[in-house]
């Protein structure tokens, strides 16, 4: 999906999003990870089934080229990735899947295509099929914000504001022309995918309606590039755009999250919650193109 761009993140270490089923109830013991070999031609999954709960796996790429290993829903949803793994290296995914049913693993060598596909059931730990407290999509969307985050970036907390970034290779979307949703690839010379994703702090939820503005600035503090971003729907919602970087190197990230335009409510006496912006830097993010 993101071919011939490799990222190494350093800098600020990156906090884990929690999710926190109702009730405060503890977790349940999760099982021995799931082995994935993966290779050019193959994905071979050590056991093709599991019980409710979180699902992890380790995947060992012995194959010449960067995969992807994913965990789709049975509407074809993200449920859990993991992206970029090198060729010789390993990763591990843990997806939390609240719902019994049919479900989809998928390598992707080249990280393009539909990939290797392979059937995975889950059923209901304890034998029980109870209704999940939280909506699949919703757990979904907190799981695979968290890995990305650990796997390509970090976050920060500014005053009521917790601020996640990610940074991936370039990438295509849809843009609205007159009504009409229009497919653009990526441009020629754009080189990352910067994401920002600002979460209230206090409730873990990722804030729409908020203006960000990222600058992206090198060794001598000079700005390589500044943009507004745009709202984006994927697998889990954050604010991006793609920017141009000329060459490889660690650079600052500096987003500025304006307060956020919607209404709200509350009494007379009440500070209005998140009405006041907040701005993140996160430094020696190194940047390496590869292909």
């Amino acid at each position: 999906m993101r071919p011939k761009t490799v990222f190494s993140l350093l800098g600020i270490g990156s906090a884990s999003l929690v999710l926190v089923a109702c009730g405060g109830e503890p977790a349940s013991p999760q099982a021995a990870a799931i082995h994935v070999e993966a290779s050019d031609t193959a994905c071979d999954v050590a056991s093709t089934n599991a019980a409710t709960g979180p699902i992890a796996f380790e995947i060992a790429n012995k194959g010449n080229q960067v995969t992807e290993f994913y965990l789709y829903g049975k509407d074809g949803r993200v449920i859990s990735e993991v992206e970029n793994i090198g060729p010789g290296t390993s990763r591990s995914m843990t997806a939390q899947v609240t719902e019994p049913g049919s479900y989809t693993t998928a390598c992707k060598p080249g990280m393009r295509g539909e990939g290797i596909r392979h059937e995975f059931t889950v059923t209901a730990a304890g034998g029980a099929a109870a209704a999940p407290a939280i909506p699949q999509g919703v757990v979904s969307q907190y799981t695979v914000l968290e890995q990305e985050i650990k796997d390509a970036g970090g976050q920060t907390t500014v005053g009521p504001w917790r601020i996640g970034y990610i940074v991936e290779a370039a990438e295509p979307w849809y843009h609205d022309e007159n009504g009409h949703q229009h497919f653009r690839p990526a441009a020629p010379g754009e080189t990352h995918h910067i994401e920002i994703i600002p979460i209230e702090a206090a409730t873990g939820r990722i804030v729409p309606d908020v203006p960000i503005h990222v600058d992206v600035l090198d060794a001598a503090g000079n700005v390589v590039e500044g943009k507004a971003l745009n709202f984006y729907y994927a697998e889990f919602f954050h604010y991006a755009s793609n920017f141009s970087v000329p060459r490889a190197g660690t650079y600052t990230l500096r987003a500025k999250l304006q307060p956020p335009t919607f209404l709200r409510h509350g009494e007379e006496t009440e500070q209005p919650a998140l009405s006041t912006g907040a701005e993140a830097t996160f430094t020696g993010v190194e940047l390496k193109t590869e292909g």
